[in-house]
């Protein structure tokens, strides 16, 4: 579409395109030669996929049509009703959010243990406040290098890790934190619970890439950037396995997706299909129950080590389990300790 095209769509929408629910588009002949679906997502202001699936059951001059038919203009396109669309939920404002627990602060970087449920920094698909908006509106100093709404940020974990974190105050800081990163000088250990029991210790070398057809998703591809993950079984159970997990790299969902690929997901893991698998062969109802209630991943960024960045003295935080994790470990063992087999009594028969 024309320039001056899409901005008198945009006046007439309020530049958020027309109506979804619009269900007759009479096709201008403007758009002889544009595809169907790039023309809905265009006038829709949608994705191309969101495109295809309005396109399901439409008809162009009433006939069926597909969407990578190709428009010849003056036509008229009718589509279905479109599904109602659920309100949205307030957005939570940043100073509504408590402060993460600070294990660590001085003027040039903090030391935090994040919360499940709170993104790093903006991204695709989240819309509630990030951890950078959190800082700033408890009045944290966050460093300037970098785009504005990644202030502070050295490296990152997912939502739903939780764990030690540390932020840049300053850009001095940052500038030698982000280093220290990227040429693998910062000690990471994670913990996390994985199903089955897999071999100890144990290397992972597979190489990561953006999932081919859900773009939230990343897996294991040949054409992927390389990741290395270290790890080795602390604690077993007949279905499940305790891991100190060191990464050598620092890809998006590397943990959970290297667990994943040896066939070990990370239990509470919804989208690489641990948690499915945790409940499927949960031994009891305590257990069962307590994994009901982990909120994430079971994966905490367990303890971190660097080089501080003026004094260069060593460095070195840990943060606590969270209590939803603490609760399945828990479980665990108390269902180990009441199956366990009663302890053989000694022989009261002398020998002859």
């Amino acid at each position: 579409m024309k320039n001056t095209e899409r901005e008198l769509v945009d006046q007439i929408t309020g530049g958020t395109g027309a109506p979804i629910q619009e269900t007759r588009i009479e096709i201008q002949s403007y758009a002889r030669g544009q595809r169907l679906d790039k023309f809905v997502a265009e006038h829709f202001h949608i994705s191309r996929a969101a495109a295809h699936k309005r396109l399901e059951g439409a008809t162009l001059d009433g006939a069926e049509v597909k969407a990578a038919y190709t428009l010849k203009g003056d036509e008229v396109l009718e589509l279905p009703e479109a599904p109602e669309v659920p309100p949205q939920a307030p957005q939570v404002l940043a100073a509504d959010v408590s402060l993460p627990p600070i294990l660590f602060e001085d003027e040039h970087f903090l030391v935090i243990d994040k919360p499940r449920g709170l993104v790093v920094h903006a991204g695709a698909g989240e819309t509630g406040a990030t951890l950078v908006e959190v800082l700033r509106a408890h009045g944290k100093a966050l460093s300037s290098s970098g785009p504005e709404d990644r202030a502070g940020i050295v490296h990152r974990l997912d939502k739903d890790t939780t764990g030690t974190m540390v932020i840049a105050k300053t850009n001095e800081a940052h500038e030698f934190l982000a280093k220290a990163f990227e040429e693998r000088r910062v000690g990471k250990v994670y913990l996390a619970l994985c199903c089955g029991v897999p071999r100890t210790p144990g290397r992972i070398e597979a190489p990561i890439a953006r999932h081919p057809s859900n773009r939230l998703k990343m897996a294991v591809a040949p054409h992927g950037r390389g990741a290395t993950t270290l790890y080795r079984v602390v604690k077993s159970w007949p279905k499940l396995a305790l891991c100190e997990v060191d990464l050598l790299t620092g890809r998006t969902h590397q943990i959970r997706v290297h667990f994943q690929f040896m066939g070990n997901a990370i239990v509470g893991d919804e989208m690489y299909g641990g948690q499915k698998r945790a409940l499927e062969t949960a031994a009891s109802p305590e257990i069962r129950h307590a994994l009901q209630n982990l909120e994430g991943q079971a994966l905490h960024a367990w303890k971190l080590e660097f080089e501080h960045p003026v004094s260069g003295e060593t460095m070195k935080f840990q943060a606590p389990l969270h209590q939803d994790f603490q609760d399945v470990l828990d479980a665990l063992e108390e269902h180990a300790r009441v199956t366990a087999p009663p302890e053989r009594a000694p022989s009261l028969h002398a020998r002859d």
